[in-house]
């Protein structure tokens, strides 16, 4: 099954999303700062994930 992702609208398999990520709050601010028109409840891909966990880490938030 495919979907697109909700924060970079790439066509993903569904195997290769990430659904909500509870555990880490401080992503889904982050992405919501930056694609306010996102839903928490739907997925996004590892790669839209990946690159909001990286600022964190360079952040050092």
């Amino acid at each position: 099954m495919k979907y697109k992702c909700q924060i970079c609208e790439r066509e993903i398999d569904d195997y290769l999303s990430l659904a909500h990520v509870k555990a880490e709050e401080y992503l889904i601010k982050l992405i919501l700062r930056d694609h306010p028109e996102w839903k928490d409840d739907h997925k996004a891909c590892h790669k839209c994930i990946e690159y909001y966990r990286k600022l964190v880490r360079e952040a050092e938030i």
